[in-house]
């Protein structure tokens, strides 16, 4: 049996053997098969296409090439490649992209390429729209507190050859310019071994021409990675007249704003160690430069000649300055020394036990810089400076002790120039100076101060401690400053004085003093002014450094006009803060008319009106995020007394106001929440408001539940109302309005404006029509003003309206809605004579003790509702009065006189005329006045300038007879010229015998024609 077994399981061993063979066989022929088919795979038309395929998909763009090889030995090769994006903006040619990667490598991740040639590179960008790409989508920010981190390359070795390349930017406003010859190449070796890698182009606009080469070696450690810490190696740059205006293309392209012509050549050699620049020599020519940009504001900086020469070395922790030189037309500055490479105090610098020591000078032609820079600098329009030096100095030298001290001294000195022709200049020189110096206790400014003709400021203390004085003469700053820049439109005069201290510790700087300002005085040249005799200003304040935030202890300002403080606040300072704004402002004993003059110098107060009472206020400010939110609950004004000339005054006993508000200045923002006011006559509850600004576009809403009587509330809205309009009446009225316009066009509001409200009174007068019971519906919809059709009583009469006005033409033409008769037997007194009917016929000019029946019937109303349009108003319409007597019209008494008749007892008619109001001018071709039985027409022209084109028809004929209404005259009547103006009318009787002579002999003639043809 165990024969038996023997002989079965010796064949199971050979099969065995047979399957090793079999799989060992079967992998030689995979290897194989990779061997030789993967690279045929890879460079089949197949793969290419899944490739592009991939590519295209997924970017906003068209990718193609035209081969694409692989080969174990010979590596992977791209011919014919190119992009070309949507927008047409961006195109990229290659002739052949070839690299032998190292195929191990792609195992490990540790990327490893062989030689590696991208050929004849071929680059085009086109700006057009590029920009504005940009602003849609500006680049995201790095997260604060977030810094740089060392790069890692994926790619641990390579050696890259770029070949012939060409770089064309096109920029509409500064052309073109072309990067070509770009050759350039690159060993990439592991990070602890030297990468040497150099570059040559030449950059080329408009035939023009420069060389650029780089070269550079660098060694980076393995411990800090690809950064400047711990890397060692050179820097060579060479430029060859490079023309700046050429860059202008690649300046777009980054996004500076910035002009700049000229040529410029440089040379600079550097050695780094460490990561710290061990040796620099640099040199800088220039020709002919010139720069401007936005925010010269227009200004070029020229220079004919620029020179720069740097040569320094550094070694431990010391930068040795060997030459330092700036030189060009209008400016020089030299220093040499030895200085530390980081200012952690400035006992580095003083230190006994320093090597550290600095000389440098300075000098600048201000004369040359102001004709270059006049807007940037502020200086005044027409202004030319024609001399003037800011020179300077600073150096280090021993002192007792083995200490040393800084001496830096500054002056601006034979400032002049002139104005239309009118000689400016300083007084004096301006003089800064100062003098530090350390010993154990640490640093001291021995004297840090500022003269000027009108000004004087004074330091000394230590880094721990600093006291100040300042004092300032505002007449003499403005008389002497003020020549040169603009400084405000106000006259001012008065003496600020102010001392405190500054306390400075590592992470905290305290600030504590006090100042005042006597006798403030500022004047307009309108002839506003305001003063305050005495204010004292009290202040501290403590800047947490590691925080960023300042504590106000307390700020506390006392003047005559009152008492202002703010107390225990909290201000954050930066872009993104973390700790809240917290404020609590004060304001006591606010005496409004003392507050009364600035409010009208500054807030457009009405210089006209007097205001009197005594305001205590206390406002919240704090903040979340972006959004400040101000509040009140405790203002009151007490005794508030408002008076406009010829009004009643305006009186409240008490006025209390609160309000819930939020701003958000970075989103133009603002939302009342709740806005209440009460006091005896007026009342606003429920009020809210809001303004925000978002994609594009502003929307302003807002609503008020309003309790008012219209005799307080037209008393202190009476600057911004028709003169001679009073209203009288108790209301309760609600209004509500929203608006959504273009975030830049504010002038779009009312454009598009939805509002409604219910206004009306129960007495109104202007212009001496009085105004019954009335109750007007008003609604605006997308800019159409609606008034929906009402009636009410007018001087006994009846006044009927219903109009409209649409927003969005320009002028606004306010218009009835249809034809109508307006005016329906009212009764005519001397206001309306005085304010009304003199623009419409001179007899009314200084007429009294007028009355009559007058009607109006409106064909067109359009009146322009800014005052700047007024010429666009538009009246055509029928006029009559019956029923009319008036005494001392000096027209109508001349009129009269010519036959020995009077005014006196007379009733006049105005039959129905027709006139029309036109381009500032009323014209009429014929209105005739009844004086009882006997016509008077008229003809012609009134302005609303009061000037007069008319001729008067008198009720009498050239032949010495009266014509009458009841019957037919015979004979031509008399017509005279009208002279003066609307305010005082006269005939021109000097042709009155001239026209009767012409009449009589008319009429002989006719009468001796008429017998010869008997």
């Amino acid at each position: 049996m165990r024969a038996e077994n023997k002989t079965k399981i010796k064949p199971q061993k050979k099969t065995g053997k047979r399957v090793l063979k079999l799989a060992l066989a079967l992998l030689v022929i995979l290897i194989v098969f990779v061997l030789f088919l993967v690279p045929a795979i890879v460079s089949s038309g197949k793969v290419r296409q899944i490739i592009l395929s991939k590519i295209n998909g997924s970017i906003a763009g068209k990718t193609d090439f035209a081969d694409l090889s692989m080969g174990w030995l010979k590596g992977i090769k791209v011919s014919d490649f190119s992009f070309n994006d949507n927008a047409g903006q961006i195109s990229v040619q290659v002739k052949e992209i070839a690299t032998k990667p190292h195929y191990g490598s792609l195992l490990t991740g540790n990327l490893s390429f062989g030689q590696t040639l991208i050929d004849t590179p071929n680059v085009e960008i086109n700006l057009k729209d590029l920009q504005e790409q940009k602003t849609k989508s500006p680049a995201p920010k790095r997260p604060a507190g977030e810094g740089m981190q060392p790069v890692v390359l994926p790619v641990k070795r390579m050696e890259l050859v770029l070949n012939d390349g060409n770089v064309k930017v096109t920029d509409p406003k500064s052309g073109t310019v072309e990067l070509s010859r770009i050759n350039s190449k690159l060993n990439l070796q592991p990070l602890g071994q030297q990468t040497d890698f150099d570059l040559t182009m030449a950059v080329a606009q408009a035939g023009k021409a420069s060389e650029i080469q780089v070269a550079s070696t660098i060694t980076p450690k393995q411990q800090t990675g690809w950064s400047l810490k711990g890397t060692s190696g050179d820097l060579t740059v060479d430029v060859k007249d490079l023309d700046l205006e050429s860059l202008g293309p690649i300046l777009a392209l980054a996004g500076v704003d910035i002009q700049a012509e000229g040529l410029v050549g440089a040379h600079a050699t550097s050695q780094i160690k460490d990561g710290q620049i061990e040796d620099l020599n640099a040199g800088i020519k220039g020709k002919n430069l010139q720069i401007t940009g936005a925010q010269l504001k227009g200004d070029r900086l020229q220079t004919g000649n620029l020179d720069i020469s740097v040569k320094l070395n550094q070694e431990k922790q010391a930068i040795n300055i060997d030459n330092l030189q700036v030189t060009s037309d209008w400016v020089s500055v030299a220093a040499n020394g030895v200085v530390p490479t980081t200012f952690k105090s400035l006992g580095d610098l003083l230190g006994a036990d320093s090597n550290y020591n600095l000389k440098g000078t300075f000098n600048c032609n201000l004369a040359a810089v102001s004709s270059q820079m006049p807007k940037t600098l502020g200086l005044k329009e027409g202004m030319q400076l024609t001399s003037g030096q800011l020179s300077g100095n600073v150096e280090t030298s021993p002192k007792a002790g083995g200490q040393k001290q800084v001496r830096a001294y500054a002056t601006l000195s034979a400032l002049e120039g002139a104005v239309e022709g009118k000689k400016i200049a300083l007084s004096q020189p301006v003089v800064a100076e100062a003098q530090i110096s350390s010993d154990k206790a640490g640093i001291n400014f021995d004297k840090i101060g500022v003269s000027a003709p009108f000004a004087k400021i004074n330091c000394a203390g230590s880094t721990k401690l600093v006291k100040y004085s300042a004092e300032a003469d505002l007449a003499k700053l403005q008389a002497e400053l003020g020549q040169f820049v603009n400084i405000g439109q106000y006259q001012m005069s008065g003496v600020f004085q102010e001392a405190g201290q500054l306390s400075v510790e590592e992470n905290r700087i305290a600030a504590s003093g006090s100042g005042t300002i006597k006798n403030l005085r500022m004047s307009s040249k309108e002839g506003l002014s305001a003063s305050e005799p005495l204010a004292n200003i009290d202040f501290a304040v403590n800047m947490d450094r590691k925080k960023n935030v300042v504590a106000v202890d307390s700020v506390i300002a006392d003047a005559s006009l009152g008492r202002f403080s703010i107390k225990n606040g909290v201000v954050p300072l930066g872009d993104e803060p973390a700790t809240p704004l917290s404020l609590k402002l004060s304001a006591n004993n606010v005496n409004f008319e003392k507050v009364r003059p600035f409010a009208v110098m500054f807030a457009s107060f009405p210089k006209e009106m007097q205001l009197v009472g005594i305001a205590d206020s206390t406002i919240s400010v704090t903040s979340e995020k972006k959004t400040y939110k101000i509040t009140t609950d405790s203002t009151k004004i007490k005794g508030l007394k408002l008076t406009s000339p010829g009004k009643k005054p305006f009186e409240q006993n008490e006025v209390t106001l609160a309000f819930d508000a939020e701003l958000n200045p970075e989103q133009k923002a603002i939302n009342v929440k709740t806005l209440k006011l009460e006091s005896p006559q007026i009342k606003i509850t429920k009020g809210q408001f809001s303004q925000i600004s978002k994609d594009g576009k502003t929307t302003l809403q807002g609503q008020a539940d309003l309790d008012y009587d219209w005799s307080a509330v037209s008393v202190m809205a009476a600057p911004f109302l028709p003169e001679d309009l009073t209203l009288q009446g108790k209301r309760k009225d609600s209004v509500s309005f929203i608006s959504e316009y273009p975030a830049d066009q504010s002038d779009k509001l009312l454009s598009n404006l939805n509002a409604k409200a219910n206004v009306g009174f129960e007495k109104a007068g202007y212009m001496g029509l009085d105004f019954g019971p009335t109750n007007v519906n008003v609604q605006v919809q997308n800019g159409l003003l609606n008034i929906a059709p009402f009636a009410t009583t007018v001087n006994e009469g009846q006044f009927n309206f219903a109009g409209g006005a649409d927003f969005k033409q320009t002028p606004s033409l306010f218009k009835a809605a249809r034809p109508m008769q307006i005016v329906k037997d009212i009764k005519v007194t001397d206001a309306t004579t005085k304010k009304l009917l003199k623009y419409v016929n001179p007899i009314f000019a200084d007429a009294v003790n007028v009355n009559g029946i007058a009607n109006f019937s409106c064909e067109q109303l359009a009146i322009p509702l800014s005052a700047e349009a007024k010429n666009d108003t538009v009246v055509i319409g029928t006029i009559s009065i019956s029923k009319l007597q008036l005494q001392a019209s000096d027209l109508l008494g001349q009129i009269l006189a010519l036959a020995g008749g009077s005014v006196s007892g007379t009733v006049l008619t105005l039959h129905p005329t027709k006139l029309v109001l036109q381009k500032g001018i009323l014209r009429y071709d014929d209105m005739q006045i009844d004086v009882d039985n006997n016509p008077i027409n008229f003809k012609g022209a009134i302005g609303l300038d009061k000037s007069l084109d008319m001729t008067v028809t008198l009720p009498y004929t050239t032949t010495g007879r009266t014509a009458r209404t009841d019957r037919e005259t015979s004979g031509a009547r008399i017509t005279l010229p009208l002279k003066g103006t609307v305010d005082k009318p006269q005939l021109d009787t000097g042709k009155l015998i001239e026209l009767q002579l012409k009449g009589q002999l008319e009429e002989q003639l006719r009468k001796g024609l008429g017998d010869i043809f008997k």
